[in-house]
């Protein structure tokens, strides 16, 4: 396994949905440079692990969560994936999707718990959370009731700032915390020059490419923003890139997606 995707996924640290892009997201394998990663990440959640995994918004989580739908589902594993996640609700949601046949009406949280986790036993599966919204003792509760083995469960988080890093700190009580791996530069690089080859964009000077690639900061999701906006011809003026104010836009639209700041309370 790459040593940094290694390392991302067995160092307990501290603490990006799917960005669309101008052209189709190929979602049926990982790039390279997140394939070690996504097996190892893979791996352990089918083995009964609850992770978070958390990074700053257009880091590609989403697409991530993606892959490993159409993977679990290949390997007929047992697996759901809740788009949002803003409570207990939705995290049943899912799991009940996971195991469609069982029958959960006029059951409570503990019941529901209770009879997933005896049909898991026999065929294991994994819980794919989304947009992490909220951190409720009613889910804690629940997802403690499926540990043991039985359902691995993926959290992903958005975190872009201080504050929202601090407020991540309480969740190491209760999983192990897993960076998202970033684009590198040269495959950002990339990326950029293609799609503006694909689309017939006037060409980029190398300075403002690079530029562009830095702002990056290895976010996908940031550079596919900056694509969408290549094609208005608001930032182009006689052949020549307005580059200040395309960055500045990218910027506002990957924050744009935030949802409402994670918060931890009781239910």
């Amino acid at each position: 396994m790459h040593n940094r995707a290694a390392q991302a996924v067995t160092a307990v640290t501290r603490p990006g949905r799917a960005e669309p892009g101008c052209t189709p997201v190929q979602r049926s394998a990982a790039p390279a440079y997140l394939s070690a990663f996504t097996a190892e990440l893979t791996g352990r959640l089918q083995s009964g692990a609850h992770l978070i995994l958390f990074g700053p918004r257009g880091a590609g989580k989403s697409t991530l969560l993606a892959w490993m739908l159409e993977g679990c589902r290949a390997s007929r594993v047992p697996c759901a994936l809740a788009a949002e996640t803003t409570g207990l609700a939705d995290v049943v949601d899912a799991f009940s999707q996971a195991y469609p046949l069982v029958d959960l009406r006029g059951l409570n949280r503990r019941a529901i718990a209770t009879r997933l986790r005896l049909t898991a036993e026999s065929a294991p599966g994994v819980l794919l959370l989304d947009h992490v919204r909220e951190l409720t003792t009613a889910m804690i509760g629940f997802l403690r009731l499926l540990r043991g083995g039985v359902v691995g469960a993926l959290l992903i988080v958005d975190i872009d700032s201080e504050f929202e890093r601090e407020r991540l700190l309480a969740w190491r009580r209760h999983a192990l915390c897993v960076h998202m791996p970033l684009m590198p530069n040269r495959n950002l690089q990339q990326l950029l020059l293609d799609e503006c080859a694909a689309y017939a964009l006037p060409a980029i000077e190398p300075a403002a490419v690079g530029q562009m690639v830095r702002l990056a900061r290895g976010r996908v999701g940031w550079l596919r923003e900056c694509v969408r906006h290549l094609h208005s011809a608001d930032y182009w003026r006689e052949g020549r890139l307005h580059l200040a104010a395309l960055c500045t836009d990218s910027e506002m639209g990957t924050r744009a997606r935030r949802g409402p700041r994670l918060r931890l309370r009781g239910r």
